[in-house]
């Protein structure tokens, strides 16, 4: 479609087996499964620059095998690229603005710049990277692989239902698992009546404070039972010997859950969105949202299993599409949310348990139809 892509420039913090970088490389690099196909993108210059010149013989040998270009510094990666992808350490809950900013002011007019995870750290950043790349006519975005990936089942939102209730299961380490969370749930809920409409208080949630959060109503136990309704890796008695149960209904969840946290989100429209991290509950993403009418929407975000793990697939396919000039998938203002969200998370006034008002997160934006 469109543009000819003549050169695209990666910028790692880390390249190793299983990480982002390394799984977006290849795709460029070598090809992916693509419509019931192999495609190879038949890009003539991929180029890329590790951060620090560390040492990584998975990218040397790509450089051998399969003219990956290499470049010791962020200016020769980037000068003439069509589009450039920045990877900060996995799993991309931290950005490297650095590496961003540089970007931006490196990459040609008119090109397309992506950042695999969270856009920045600091919401101001972004803000001034939203305005360099407008300034430079470059298209920027950000997010992560779950955003795209297949629903089991594949539900989708109708268009401009009212949502009162959204809730998405997550597992790791902070701030890795409510960044993927955050961005696998965002697409679901720009869906709603009027759209985003920006968040205006949060609320922090950690070890038995999470039950009885549930208990009084700040998020919903049935919503709970929905979204974990469509795991299909239950832990505790369903690992032992096979058998399928209810977790919620059986009084499983707070007896598996190891650290359990949560964060309580109110929306400007009234919505109310919940990030709960329950490692040790089951082994995958899940979201459930109900809308004004008491439906329920509920699904599991795959990820499928290492080492081709091809969500990443179709991550691949979307920028391949938007870098050849075909329209950004998503809004840059989901970045940008996503990522104050973020900062808002790791401040220590995120843990009063009376909420931290979020008046800089007032930001509003439509997605558009696909």
């Amino acid at each position: 479609m469109g543009r000819e892509l003549r050169k695209i420039a990666f910028l790692f913090e880390e390249f190793a087996p299983a990480t982002p970088g390394q799984q977006l490389l290849d795709r460029f690099l070598i090809g992916y499964p693509r419509d019931g196909e192999f495609h190879d993108p038949r890009i003539p210059v991929v180029a890329a620059h590790l951060m620090l010149g560390v040492n990584a013989p998975e990218l040397d040998d790509r450089a051998d095998d399969y003219d990956l270009t290499p470049a010791e510094t962020v200016e020769a990666a980037v000068a003439g690229a069509d589009a450039v992808v920045v990877v900060p350490r996995r799993p991309g809950g931290l950005a490297n603005e650095r590496f961003v900013e540089l970007a931006l002011q490196q990459a040609p007019a008119g090109g397309a710049c992506f950042v695999y995870g969270a856009l920045c750290n600091r919401l101001a950043r972004g803000q001034e990277f939203a305005r360099v790349a407008r300034e430079r006519n470059l298209e920027l975005r950000s997010g992560a692989s779950l955003s795209l990936t297949w629903r089991l089942p594949p539900v989708e939102l109708p268009w401009e239902t009212p949502l009162a209730d959204a809730l998405v299961v997550a597992q790791g380490p902070f701030p890795g698992a409510e960044m993927q969370a955050l961005d696998a749930l965002a697409p679901v809920i720009e869906r709603r009546r009027g759209g985003e409409s920006g968040v205006r208080r949060v609320y922090y949630l950690e070890g038995e404070a999470v039950w009885r959060a549930g208990d009084r109503g700040l998020w919903s136990w049935p919503l709970l039972a929905a979204a974990l309704s469509r795991s299909d890796s239950p832990q505790g008695d369903s690992v032992l010997d096979g058998r399928t149960q209810d977790l919620v209904g059986l009084g499983q969840v707070p007896k598996l859950a190891r650290q359990p946290r949560a964060w309580a989100l109110e929306h400007e429209d009234g919505l109310r969105t919940t990030v709960l991290t329950l490692d040790g509950v089951v082994a995958d993403f899940n979201f459930a949202v109900r809308a004004v009418d008491g439906a329920v929407v509920s699904a599991q975000l795959f990820r499928a299993p290492p080492p081709g793990e091809q969500h990443f697939s179709l991550l691949a396919a979307a920028l391949e599409d938007w870098f050849r000039g075909g329209p950004p998938g998503w809004p840059l203002e989901r970045g940008l949310l996503i990522a104050g969200l973020l900062e808002t998370f790791a401040q220590p006034a995120a843990r009063d348990p009376r909420g931290v008002a979020t008046p800089d997160l007032r930001i509003k934006y439509r997605a558009e139809r696909g």
